[in-house]
């Protein structure tokens, strides 16, 4: 197959930058009309008024037509122009796959239907010069298949016979990857499911949330209630809520990997008497279900005095007896010999796990780290327990709270599309760092030796 030339490069850069150019102004004029949106007085009713943009009139739903589009535009061209960056930049990528013209044509075809003339005049381009040394490269493997055959009858017959042999293993083929990907689309749209009701019902109206006998499973462009989103972001102390999850979050994080990181070095490499009985221990704790501890430690940090304060939501998560053995698989896998040696060379244990261990072992501690965040993150029935005022809410403790209400005492009833609204807007955070660093998350996974 041909290398990628230097003007395919270049054409991909203009079209890439073109791209990047467009998902800024997207991002600007989401942000802009996202601001100038009016909020209801009454968390519960429907906004109805117009905006005046330089002599043009638009109504509520013109504008939240306009907002949906910007928003499915970013959704669909943020992680392609990403994609596209990183086969850029990837210095491995020397080659032109058959399947690239394709996909230039492609682009070029969602350039010219968001108007992005630039993007559509180098992805033409650049596809046109991929099919013509395609073409020329196929054209040579032909010619030099027709001279093979010509010197050969036998090899022209195993030849025929190996096509016909191909052609069924390419049938069978077929058939096993329509199965898998049609079992595979089935389980993905069971799993996104979940996530389409949760943003669909952000975007409905509390009266149509109340009254609707029916739920409706799609809503007009123009009917999407983007304002949820910002009421949900003004009148409920979110930002505060956000920055103690976030607070929480990292400190508890950065104090589960520190002990993690000792205790899996003194577990796999440090030589001490018990050390496999308390290990055994250890592990013997995962058998128990984390909700019988939740008494024992409300009594512990109750008569330290923390009921209220941040100490409670972090120093009982400092530590997992899963994410130490998860790291300590990985670091039995490390040769002893290589130990041995760099203690007769005088290295010490801590320089030995600094600059030996925590290199080789750092797809599974950064596997560590965003698990760990992400279950912080996540957590609501000790945060709900220990830190009952809202000063010291986390964001999860917040989403079930009376922020999301309105009424008093009998009389309170929830505000679901609020509420989802605000759960959409902590889901998204969680979504994006997976989807950005799944790769080392499945390497930290593989080198650990543990499934699942």
């Amino acid at each position: 197959m041909k290398r990628i030339t230097r003007k395919i490069k270049r054409l991909q850069t203009f079209a890439l930058i073109f791209d990047i150019l467009f998902i800024i102004l997207g991002l600007i004029a989401f942000f802009y009309l996202f601001s100038i949106l009016v909020e209801p007085e009454v968390i519960t009713e429907v906004v109805n008024t117009t905006y005046n943009f330089g002599g043009i009139t638009l109504t509520s739903r013109d504008v939240n037509f306009i907002l949906t589009l910007l928003v499915g535009y970013l959704v669909v061209f943020i992680p392609i122009a990403v994609a596209n960056g990183k086969k850029l930049l990837d210095k491995t990528n020397v080659e032109i796959n058959e399947w690239d013209y394709r996909t230039q044509f492609l682009y070029a075809a969602f350039a010219f239907f968001t108007g992005n003339i630039g993007a559509l005049v180098f992805r033409i381009l650049a596809g046109i010069e991929i099919v013509r040394i395609v073409e020329a490269d196929r054209a040579e493997r032909l010619e030099a298949r027709r001279k093979r055959k010509e010197e050969s009858k036998e090899l022209m017959d195993s030849q025929h016979d190996l096509e016909a042999m191909n052609r069924r293993n390419f049938i069978m083929q077929i058939v096993r990857i329509a199965v898998t990907y049609t079992f595979l689309t089935l389980v993905a749209l069971f799993i996104i499911l979940p996530f389409y009701w949760m943003i669909l019902t952000s975007l409905k109206t509390h009266h149509e949330l109340s009254t609707a006998t029916s739920p409706r499973l799609f809503i007009e462009l123009s009917e999407a209630q983007w304002v949820n989103f910002k009421v949900a972001l003004t009148r409920f102390d979110f930002w505060r809520y956000m920055w103690n999850t976030i607070a929480v979050g990292i400190l508890s994080m950065l104090g589960t990997v520190f002990t993690t990181i000792l205790a899996a070095f003194a577990f796999s490499r440090l030589e001490f008497k018990g050390r496999e009985f308390i290990f055994s221990l250890l592990l013997a704790t995962m058998m128990i279900p984390g909700e019988l501890y939740t008494i024992t430690n409300y009594i512990t940090v109750s008569d330290l005095g923390w009921i209220e304060t941040w100490y409670a939501l972090i120093f009982p998560f400092m530590t997992s007896v899963f994410y130490i053995f998860f790291l300590r698989q990985t670091f039995k896998q490390i040769p002893n010999s290589l130990y041995q040696a760099a203690r007769v060379d005088g290295c010490s244990d801590f320089k030995y796990l600094l600059r030996v261990m925590l290199p080789v072992a750092k797809p599974t501690i950064i596997t560590i780290v965003i698990l760990s965040a992400i279950g912080s993150w996540n957590a609501y029935i000790w945060p709900q327990l220990v830190a009952s005022e809202k000063k010291n809410w986390l964001i999860s403790v917040a989403l079930r709270s009376t922020s999301f209400t309105v009424g008093t005492g009998s009389d309170a009833r929830p505000v679901y599309n609020l509420q989802l609204a605000a759960t959409t807007l902590v889901t998204v955070p969680l979504l994006i760092v997976f989807f950005a660093l799944k790769k080392y998350i499945m390497s930290g996974i593989g080198r650990s030796g543990t499934k699942g």
